[in-house]
């Protein structure tokens, strides 16, 4: 659900599944969304609405919709979807190519760092797979690592990634799925994953929010990271803030009470038919099925309103589906 002076976009993580968006047509009536922070970024705050819970902020802990949607706004990946498309590019890499037939080599942008100030090189790349596969989390996502033989930094930005057979024409995809996020490898442990308290404390992100304030399953709150330089761009929001709610009914009556701005996974075919009668609420729907999405909060303004109050489209159009 985007409201007028705000916005949000989902890009689909995984094929064949859907996503779903209400955008509301007039500015917030409460003090839960679009509050203005006048900001640089130019854009007011986003209230964002969901079911979906956190197991974990540690990427080789995690392989679910919920923790995904965090960790998509605040670690950088290597590859990552343009909005509106499922297909991949690189993100905070210059290059990523086949080198070989079981080589995939990615070349960094130079000077990366993290919030915390420490640089961002291959050497953490190459750390964050090593990690996932000897964590091998029972929750995490070291399967989607099957093909995956080893990885070696070259160098300070070049990556070689040596997979088991040949031609995987998927494993692009996969270092933009959970298996993605980068961490700092002198903020996480090697064998372990880490608790949520200490990466907000360590400041560990590079994608284009940062956390501000955490609290487990009740509310997040992200502020955008200056220093992104990745393939999204920078934020049109100055910060953004995700609101978790119990069950799927008091998330509706939020949207109609005007306190976020944008509500997706899980609202009911029934949620989503009743919102679709309100004037104020604009529902966005994919080609069918559960949905699981990947959600990125850094995207332009679907949808604003002029000083008269009248719609003003933005560029990106309405939520793209894979």
């Amino acid at each position: 659900m985007i409201k007028s002076t705000t916005a949000l976009h989902r890009a689909i993580a995984l094929a064949g599944i859907s996503a779903l968006a209400l955008t509301a047509c007039t500015g917030p009536s409460g003090g839960g969304g679009g509050t203005s922070t006048g900001g640089s970024a130019g854009g007011s705050a986003i209230t964002f609405g969901t079911t979906d819970k956190v197991v974990t902020l540690d990427p080789a802990g995690s392989y679910d919709a919920g923790s995904f949607l965090v960790m998509n706004q605040v670690y950088p990946f290597l590859m990552n979807s343009k909005p509106g498309s499922a297909e991949v590019s690189p993100d905070i890499a210059e290059s990523a190519s086949f080198t070989a037939p079981t080589e995939f080599t990615v070349k960094l942008k130079p000077n990366l760092k993290f919030a915390n100030g420490h640089a961002l090189t291959a050497s953490d790349v190459k750390f964050s797979y090593d990690r996932i596969m000897k964590i091998n989390d029972p929750n995490g996502p070291a399967s989607l690592l099957s093909n995956l033989k080893s990885v070696e930094a070259k160098d300070d930005t070049t990556v070689v990634f040596t997979l088991k057979a040949a031609n995987d024409q998927v494993f692009p995809s996969v270092l933009g799925t959970n298996t993605g996020p980068i961490v700092d490898e002198e903020v996480f442990p090697a064998d372990k994953v880490m608790s949520d308290e200490d990466i907000v404390a360590a400041k560990p992100f590079a994608g284009p929010y940062t956390i501000d304030s955490y609290k487990k399953n009740e509310l997040v709150s992200l502020k955008s990271n200056p220093d992104y330089s990745g393939l999204l761009g920078k934020p049109a929001n100055d910060s953004a803030v995700i609101k978790y709610y119990a069950d799927s009914n008091n998330l509706k009556l939020d949207v109609q009470g005007g306190n976020i701005d944008v509500a997706g996974r899980s609202l009911t075919a029934t949620d989503a038919a009743d919102l679709g009668k309100d004037s104020k609420v604009k529902v966005y729907k994919g080609p069918g099925g559960e949905p699981v999405h990947r959600l990125q909060l850094r995207h332009h303004a679907l949808r604003r309103q002029d000083a008269g109050g009248q719609p003003r489209e933005s560029p990106c159009g309405p939520p793209g589906h894979g």
